[in-house]
């Protein structure tokens, strides 16, 4: 499927109904990873990261969100936080072009590898994440017993 003209912008609040919408329809997402905050404070403490929020559109309709951080304060490598497509739009290969084109801009700032964390459980994640370039690095077991696969796509 042709994708179409795919552009990226920095998030701004007029963003935040699409991104709600989103996440509705995301309801693996919201329970993993928003945790019953709400969106505004969600974003901020992803925000101390130094991250970038951003809106995909595709002929100028928004399609998805993204946030990824370029230093991550655990390997000061960029990692992948979070990649949400609108619903009646997954599924058509937008995911796997918006890490393509995150992935072309951070090798071209000279990084060699790009990192996502998955919990364990969410195998049609890590599905994704492969299907998209991400290959299994390590497992690791957060603070709260929570056990992660950590993933990196070599940007070569």
């Amino acid at each position: 499927m042709a994708i179409g003209n795919i552009s990226s912008s920095k998030f701004t609040e007029e963003d935040q109904p699409f991104f709600l919408e989103v996440i509705k329809d995301s309801t693996d997402w919201e329970e993993e990873e928003k945790c019953g905050n709400n969106l505004c404070n969600y974003m901020a403490r992803h925000q101390e990261l130094n991250g970038e929020w951003r809106i995909w559109r595709i002929n100028g309709e928004r399609t998805a969100v993204t946030f990824h951080v370029n230093l991550s304060p655990s390997n000061r490598k960029p990692w992948l936080g979070t990649i949400l497509v609108k619903k009646e739009m997954r599924r058509k290969g937008i995911g796997t072009a918006v890490i393509e084109l995150l992935a072309a801009e951070l090798k071209k700032k000279g990084e060699k590898s790009f990192y996502a964390g998955v919990p364990e459980n969410r195998t049609n994640w890590i599905y994704f994440l492969s299907d998209a370039g991400f290959e299994q690095f390590k497992s690791e077991t957060s603070d709260d017993g929570r056990e992660f696969l950590i993933m990196v796509c070599p940007l070569i």
